[in-house]
């Protein structure tokens, strides 16, 4: 069933109050020191209030290497479950040297129940990328998604995942990349749709801008790639993102929540 899902980077820059800094690593730091259960259980029960089922949990929230002590991460998945919120997805990087570094983060996934990997993991030679997580996911029983960043074009997604050959290696498209990158969004979506495991909606202001704003407020077409979805029953989870460094999210994505429910029902 396809659902709208909260990804929790859109609390990028809360930890240092929304200062308006436009630098995503000072962000993820801080809210890596700044991260607690009081601090996710307030974030639960937000995303639960706006209407949202189901939550993405961003790794600076609950990353495998810095929160893994006094039991930490099943406190998370335990708060995700008293606020009704299942776990879509664990959302991030991952930064790997050997494939054996797959292990971790991975194992890690699933204490927290999250059942996909959705971002990049860095550091081996394209070839050998996706063979390599392949096997890893078998091993764990997850599922990893590309999200596109640097990626031109679909062709160049679905290189690095093999192109298909790999059922536990698929796409977590990215909307707002995809037109950072003069992407059309809706062209990527269809390309993309056979490897499909995650769609984050994201819009922004103009092409080639990381600035976000709520869905269907830029130039993105988001609505026609909701509904494409639609049309072809793809049944995946479709997560708002909008990270904005200098204010609180939410009132966006409550506004963009209310729209993408209104073209799932179409």
């Amino acid at each position: 069933m396809r659902k709208p899902s909260f990804i929790t980077a859109n609390y990028v820059a809360r930890a240092k109050g929304y200062n308006g800094e436009p630098n995503w690593g000072v962000h993820d730091q801080a809210t890596r020191d700044n991260t607690s259960a009081d601090q996710w259980g307030f974030i639960c029960r937000d995303v639960a209030r706006q209407g949202f089922k189901a939550i993405d949990i961003w790794t600076a929230h609950c990353h495998w290497q810095h929160h893994d002590r006094e039991g930490y991460p099943e406190r998370v998945k335990a708060l995700c479950v008293e606020n009704g919120l299942e776990v879509t997805s664990y959302a991030g990087g991952i930064p790997i040297k050997k494939p054996a570094d797959l292990d971790a983060p991975l194992a890690f996934m699933n204490r927290i129940g999250a059942p996909i990997f959705a971002g990049g993991i860095h550091g081996l030679p394209v070839a050998d990328l996706a063979p390599a997580v392949q096997d890893a996911c078998q091993r764990h029983g997850v599922r990893w998604a590309l999200e596109n960043h640097p990626e031109k074009s679909a062709d160049e997604i679905l290189n690095k995942i093999g192109n298909g050959k790999f059922d536990r290696c698929g796409v977590a498209l990215d909307t707002g990349w995809c037109a950072i990158q003069h992407m059309d969004a809706l062209d990527a979506t269809k390309r993309v749709r056979p490897s499909l495991f995650i769609l984050h909606l994201k819009d922004v202001v103009a092409p080639g801008s990381h600035d976000t704003c709520a869905i269907g407020e830029g130039v993105v077409p988001c609505e026609q790639v909701v509904r494409y979805l639609v049309e072809t029953n793809w049944s995946g989870a479709i997560c708002i993102e909008h990270e904005p460094y200098d204010r609180d999210p939410m009132p966006e994505v409550k506004r963009s929540l209310e729209r993408v429910q209104q073209w799932l029902r179409a």
